[in-house]
């Protein structure tokens, strides 16, 4: 008696570990926050309502971040344009800590207007109910 050779693929394992991935990225995307965890300085302002996912200028330790991703002054310019060229109507979001300098805050903001970026917040927490 000769054997049937099985030719059929099987795809039980191949849907399980899918699955799993599934979950495992549904539960940890939630848990990435994009940026730097910052003390920011608190102020009584109105919450303006954002048409798109702001880029993100924060300053921290004396050092720049541009959405999370270290640069240094010089380059803010060049990222900056180049986030503008893909995203024109992109707006701009500078976070500093409370004890940063605001010679900081003014040169990040110099750099943005040189770039030709006129849509530039600052971001504040709110401040404490007393």
């Amino acid at each position: 008696m000769r054997r049937r050779v099985l030719s059929d693929i099987n795809v039980t394992p191949l849907v399980d570990v899918m699955l799993v991935l599934l979950i495992i990225f549904m539960l940890t995307a939630p848990m990435m926050k994009r940026g730097i965890v910052m003390d920011l300085p608190r102020a009584k302002a109105t919450h303006i309502p954002l048409k798109s996912v702001p880029v993100v200028i924060s300053i921290k330790n004396g050092k720049y971040y541009i959405d999370g991703r270290r640069t240094s002054l010089a380059f803010l310019d060049v990222e900056a344009k180049r986030i503008l060229s893909k995203r024109p109507k992109a707006q701009f979001v500078i976070e500093a800590e409370r004890n940063t300098p605001f010679e900081r805050v003014v040169k990040a903001l110099a750099v943005l207007r040189a770039a030709g970026i006129t849509r530039v917040g600052i971001a504040t927490a709110p401040e404490r109910r007393r």
